[in-house]
């Protein structure tokens, strides 16, 4: 849909002293062949009833092309208009006939009698279009839509039952008891048993008295998960697409009997994930609810799309029956997946994630045919927030997927490197680029030195002459780490306040900690002397608010040190005040007796000319005192209301 013209389509002005929010004003220009429709929601300037702040904007309707899009008062696109649309109608609205008729006539069948005006079903139409759009959008990149969840087979692939009574259940070493701790059935022998001496407890193990097994104790119908269910259980299948693969998820309920005559009776599918090319979905039949210490789920009336694709619950057995014909010619096949079970034989193991990142990125097959393979099990189990982007996972090229040339993997063996020395290298090499040797490489490896800690440094030092001025600075090894990061801090601080660091001893201090000592002063310093300045500023603007009446007068504080002290004498929080006051987010006013103008009396805060609090000693109110409420009331009619005293000495009376 092209918008230039109707971007440049000037929005009216409208005024009017009434309660009407927004004038809707349609047009109907053709362009390109198409007639379009544009509503131009208008914005009353003069309408008060509304506390919020909006601006006129343009829903452009196209029926032949099924596009709607947002213009916002400056005339650039906007989702947020289309999204707010159903808020807005929910205002007053001023439509004329003809612009009723003119909807109506757009949108023909789709409009219903709503006994509203046609707002109501334009903006049902705005929803329905925007769908359609996605969903086109999400074909167009070739997406897994909403609705391939389908594809997936409805039968159980074929032996899983057969891998459940052969792999699964003889691993299930539970015992659930019953209310009373003393009666429950053993899963490993299937039999109902008795303790013979202590009670069950949950969560403890203990040995079977029929067949001699430990076994875990877990109370009957209570909320840990292997009270109602044995394990997930995860296969590949695949679509009747004959392209998109599927990874069924079910967890197995328990048999009460513990018999398992048949176990299909037991299994419930929950969760279904899809791998078409590059592009993943997942998709849920079920729900769960965390709360502390406990979790509860219910099942969903349908298979709802869900927006990542992380393995429900984290654990699950994972049965590979037929999955060689399975992932033939899809970006999966050469995945080592057998390798992979073979070296990662912890529960942990993520079997659908090491399939799944093979399709979506080329790197990670590169990288475990490489040998890189403690790379990838980072990839797969979790990466840290500081390494998670040591890699450009998206890149097609492997010298596109690093920072730095290939050639320096080299300077470790492959199944040493981490995503941290990935991440460490990526950062030095950024900062120094061709000038980087393989010697420094290997000092900073060797090294617990993170390459975060002395980038600062690099363009003015090499990476020898830094690391060894820290170990030095740090004395003992023990140390070393800690003093990086003292060392780290003072070169930004150095920034901050806009030290060379080209000269020799701003870079390399004698003394490292006294160093960092007097940047951290000395930028607390420039920063007190900033809020100080704000602060005499805020001053200036209350002095006008100073006022004497008999015994008494009120001023604004005029110091931090002021505010500090009036906090101690007076016993309450008003001391750490001087940031709000600088901010300009409030106002701290003193009420004084006129023979003592300097003893804390009475702490007064104004905001919106409106008095939020004054108090005196221990928090107690003014309200208390009859002198001070009528002297604080007359201040804020004669004062206050009227924008402050106008008397050019206001400020020496009151001093």
């Amino acid at each position: 849909m092209k918008l230039k013209s109707i971007k440049a389509i000037p929005f009216e002005v409208f005024r009017e002293e009434s309660r009407v929010r927004w004038k809707v004003a349609v047009k109907e220009p053709v362009v390109e062949g198409e007639r379009l429709l544009v509503v131009d929601f208008l914005s009353n300037d003069s309408c008060n009833a509304y506390r919020r702040e909006q601006h006129s904007f343009r829903i452009v309707c196209g029926k032949k092309s099924r596009e709607v899009k947002g213009i916002n008062q400056e005339g650039g696109v906007s989702d947020g208009v289309l999204h707010s649309l159903y808020r807005y109608n929910q205002d007053y609205i001023l439509i004329s006939e003809r612009e009723e008729k003119a909807l109506a006539r757009f949108l023909g069948k789709d409009r219903e009698d709503t006994g509203n005006h046609q707002i109501d079903n334009l903006s049902q139409w705005v929803s329905r279009t925007k769908e359609e759009m996605k969903k086109r959008e999400r074909q167009k990149r070739g997406e897994l839509m909403d609705e391939d969840y389908r594809l997936c087979p409805e039968a159980l692939p074929e032996g899983l039952i057969d891998y459940i009574r052969r792999e699964v259940l003889p691993k299930d070493s539970t015992l659930v008891y019953k209310r009373g701790n003393v009666r429950g059935t053993c899963f490993v022998c299937g039999r109902q048993v008795r303790a013979s001496s202590k009670r069950f407890v949950q969560g403890m193990r203990v040995i079977c008295p029929e067949c001699g097994a430990e076994v875990f104790c877990v109370l009957e119908n209570s909320r840990a998960f292997n009270a109602s269910f044995v394990e997930n259980i995860i296969a590949v299948q695949k679509g009747t697409d004959g392209e998109t693969v599927f990874f069924r998820q079910w967890m197995l309920r328990r048999d009460p009997t513990a018999r398992w005559e048949r176990i299909e009776d037991f299994l419930q599918e929950n969760v279904r994930y899809a791998v078409r090319g590059k592009k993943t979905a997942k998709w849920q039949k079920e729900a769960k609810e965390n709360y502390f210490m406990h979790s509860e789920r219910y099942e969903l009336e349908e298979w709802t799309r869900w927006g990542d694709n992380s393995i429900y619950d984290g654990s699950y057995f994972f049965y590979d029956g037929g999955i060689e014909e399975t992932l033939q010619g899809t970006l999966m096949q050469y995945a080592d997946l057998k390798g992979y079970l073979e070296e990662n034989t912890r529960r942990s193991k993520n079997t659908v994630h090491f399939l799944e990142y093979h399709a979506k990125y080329p790197v990670m097959e590169f990288l475990w045919k490489g040998g890189y393979h403690g790379i990838v099990h980072e990839r797969v189990g979790g990466m840290t927030k500081e390494n998670r982007n040591a890699i450009r996972w998206q890149r097609e090229q492997l010298r596109e997927c690093f920072r730095f040339p290939l050639r320096l993997l080299k300077l470790k063996k492959p199944q040493n490197w981490t995503l941290d020395d990935i991440a460490k290298l990526s950062a030095l090499w950024e900062s120094r680029g061709n000038s980087l040797t393989e010697k420094e490489v290997i000092a900073l490896f060797e090294s617990c030195i993170e390459a975060s800690s002395i980038k600062q440094a690099l363009p003015y030092a090499g990476v020898l002459k830094i690391l060894h001025y820290i170990e030095k600075q740090a004395g003992e090894p023990c140390y070393i780490r800690g003093e990086a990061g003292i060392y780290r801090d003072y070169l930004r601080e150095c920034e901050q306040l806009g030290l060379d660091l080209r000269e020799k001893e701003i870079l390399f201090p004698k003394n490292l900690r006294e160093a960092h000592n007097r940047t951290t002063a000395q930028i607390e310093f420039e920063k007190n002397k900033a809020d100080q300045e704000k602060f005499q500023k805020a001053v200036e603007k209350l002095e006008k608010f100073a006022w004497q009446k008999g015994e008494l007068f009120i001023r604004p504080a005029r110091a931090q040190e002021e505010l500090q002290y009036e906090g101690t004498a007076l016993h309450h929080c008003v001391g750490s005040y001087a940031k709000r006051m600088a901010n300009g987010e409030t106002a701290i006013f003193f009420v004084r007796r006129a023979e003592e103008p300097d003893k804390p009396y009475f702490t007064l805060e104004l905001q919106n000319k409106r008095v939020l609090q004054c108090r005196t000693e221990h928090n107690s109110s003014y309200e208390r005192e009859p002198e001070i409420k009528a002297f604080v009331d007359e201040w804020l009619e004669k004062i206050v209301a009227k924008g402050g005293n106008q008397k050019k000495k206001a400020k020496e009376a009151a001093a």
